[in-house]
């Protein structure tokens, strides 16, 4: 029974590794290369991503402002009012304005950029048409929209039954203890031995990578179980600003300033601009101790008129849903670890390729190997017969 049973994860763990590695070997690189997107982003189009300017920073409403003006439209030219305002990326960085363009099932996101000291649009670009944006959609989706996510999902489950019955096919080796069980010998035991030991080293760090990769690309299977322990925190659908005649907006950075006052040691990161005369504006900032450094996940949101504060979500009242949400990406992509974090990720993207390779050659020397086995037996049969015959 334990032969057959450990014969059956040896099956297991064949199969997907040659059905499903190239893939998982592609995720992999993608994903290292996506660890330091932004670095990359920003060698390649200086002149867009930075600013050699200096002196006072321009308001915010100027920022948001000079992106409407120089907003030329999605591929269609249709023209839509700014979506988010980020935050620079790098002290000498640009303040990038996203608009939403496209259709509803082709949507398109084109960024603008601006100078923060001039408030001069530096260009804009479709998100995805550049190289990072390429690799990113590669990663996220294959380029291939709605059915590539829920590709790389299922290839993620796949992914983590391997993952377990390479642990489960590991274990037994630590009868003879640690030492040998990790042991990376020469010779013939030289592929085998890398393959395990490479796979058993880094197991759990790409058992959490490849989860939470599941876990963002199929929310709606995960998302309703994590659910029944805690529901996930969502602002109310009726947020509006109230009856709009007679009165003037606030400007961007007065709804900042307002925002602000309900958590004072957060630093700005990104705001949606109010839509239409009843909409709102919604301000995000960064709280010391947030686990993800490239996305502030502390929103207040206000009247867009009187600035009065219509509902506030902040880590100090997450749900356990809300805290394991907020952990995915940031675990995905290291940065829950700071730099040294972001290079063990960029490392275990490599990993896939090694058990691949590894894994392949040990698969194609048991086939070569059985090949001259099979055609003895055959050539045996086949004389056993005629002698038969003869007699």
């Amino acid at each position: 029974m334990h032969v057959r049973f450990r014969r059956l994860w040896l099956a297991v763990h064949r199969w997907i590794g040659l059905t499903f590695g190239l893939a998982f070997v592609l995720l992999g690189l993608t994903g290292s290369l996506l660890v330091f997107d932004h670095a990359i982003d920003e060698q390649l189009y200086p002149e867009l991503l930075l600013t050699e300017e200096t002196g006072t920073p321009k308001p915010l409403q100027a920022i948001l402002d000079a992106a409407n003006a120089g907003y030329t439209g999605d591929s269609a030219g249709v023209l839509s009012p700014a979506l988010v305002v980020g935050k620079p990326r790098v002290e000498n960085g640009v303040w990038p304005v996203l608009f939403r363009g496209g259709t509803d099932t082709a949507p398109e996101f084109i960024v603008v950029y601006v100078d923060p000291y001039t408030a001069e649009v530096t260009g804009q670009r479709t998100f995805g048409t550049d190289p990072m944006g390429m690799i990113y959609r590669l990663h996220f989706r294959l380029l291939a929209g709605m059915f590539g996510g829920l590709a790389v999902g299922v290839i993620g489950i796949v992914v983590l039954i391997s993952l377990i019955s390479g642990v489960v096919l590991w274990w037994p080796l630590l009868k003879g203890g640690f030492r040998a069980a990790l042991a990376i010998r020469g010779g013939s035991r030289f592929n085998y031995d890398l393959h395990k030991t490479t796979g058993i080293v880094t197991a759990l760090f790409l058992l959490v990578i490849t989860f939470s990769g599941v876990y963002m690309e199929l929310p709606f299977v995960i998302k309703p179980v994590l659910e029944v322990v805690s529901t996930k925190t969502k602002p109310p659908k009726d947020l509006k600003s109230a009856a709009a005649e007679g009165r003037t907006a606030l400007t961007a950075d007065q709804a900042i300033e307002i925002a602000v006052k309900e958590f004072p040691g957060a630093v700005y990161d990104h705001l949606h601009p109010p839509e239409g005369d009843e909409g709102i504006y919604e301000v995000a900032f960064r709280q010391p101790g947030e686990v993800q450094s490239s996305f502030g996940r502390t929103q207040v949101y206000l009247d867009q008129y009187g600035g009065e504060v219509l509902f506030v979500h902040s880590p100090e009242t997450f749900t356990a849903t809300d805290t394991f949400d907020a952990w995915q990406f940031p675990l995905h992509n290291g940065e829950a670890f700071g730099l040294l974090g972001r290079w063990v990720v960029f490392c275990l993207g490599i990993v896939p390729a090694i058990l691949y390779v590894t894994g392949f050659l040990l698969w194609y020397r048991r086939k070569k190997k059985k090949k001259p086995a099979v055609a003895e037996t055959k050539q045996v049969a086949a004389e056993t017969e005629s002698l038969a015959t003869v007699s």
